[in-house]
């Protein structure tokens, strides 16, 4: 997944939502949320302030590296368990 565009449909369906679900969820319509989907135009931050609330990792969307969740340690490779 090189896009935010295709991140943004991996966590939709990971959700298991429909495009009109979540673009309802964001405050857009179906159309706009299609668009976000194939990478034509960028959602605004009003939109994925409002899509977080349904789960929706807008840090993985947008930078492609998933949030840590407070008390959970990073994962590196350098990390060996021996």
């Amino acid at each position: 997944m090189n896009t935010y565009g295709e991140r943004l449909k991996y966590e939709r369906l990971r959700l298991e939502l429909t495009q009109a679900q979540l673009a309802d969820a964001g405050g857009v319509g179906r159309h706009a949320q299609s668009c976000y989907e194939r990478d034509i135009t960028q959602p605004r931050a009003d939109y994925l302030a409002a899509i977080t609330l349904l789960g929706i990792d807008v840090l993985f969307i947008i930078t492609g590296k998933r949030t840590l969740h407070i008390g959970t340690p990073p994962i590196s490779e350098d990390i060996r368990c021996d």
